[in-house]
């Protein structure tokens, strides 16, 4: 037996199109957003899916929710180990901010930024339990 998984980003949020970054911080999907959901809703809705996960923040809250009720799915399944990227103190913030706040090496300043191999590992755990694998490779 196959197993498919399929990885679908939220939709747009002002954030996004204000070149913020957004990280953890709780943002909703903006007009264009709620769209785009509705749309990849509508092109799904022919499928047969198991399940519908999602991260626990709103605006990947949002674009599961559109998913799941056009697959006819009873609930969504939300984990924290999916949520995007902390980005600890740049979150909110546009590069031109960073820049003037922290320099143009603000890349190399310990701002709270979750370590890349963090988020992997817990992205990794997730998808593990979900396939019933047992061994994890650590990153």
């Amino acid at each position: 037996m196959t197993t498919i998984i399929g990885l679908i980003r939220h939709g747009v949020t002002d954030w996004n199109q204000q070149g913020k970054a957004q990280g953890i911080s709780d943002i909703p999907l903006n007009e264009e957003g709620v769209k785009q959901a509705a749309a990849l809703a509508d092109r799904l809705s022919g499928e047969q899916w198991d399940a519908v996960y999602s991260s626990t923040l709103m605006r990947a809250k949002q674009t599961a929710e559109r998913v799941r009720h056009s697959l006819g799915i009873a609930s969504i399944v939300t984990d924290e180990r999916i949520r995007e990227i902390d980005c600890g103190r740049i979150e909110g913030t546009t590069e031109a901010e960073r820049i003037a706040r922290w320099g143009a090496n603000w890349r190399e300043l310990d701002l709270g930024i979750e370590d890349s191999r963090a988020v992997a590992g817990r992205g990794l755990s997730f998808l593990n339990e979900l396939l019933g694998n047992t061994k994890t490779k650590k990153y």
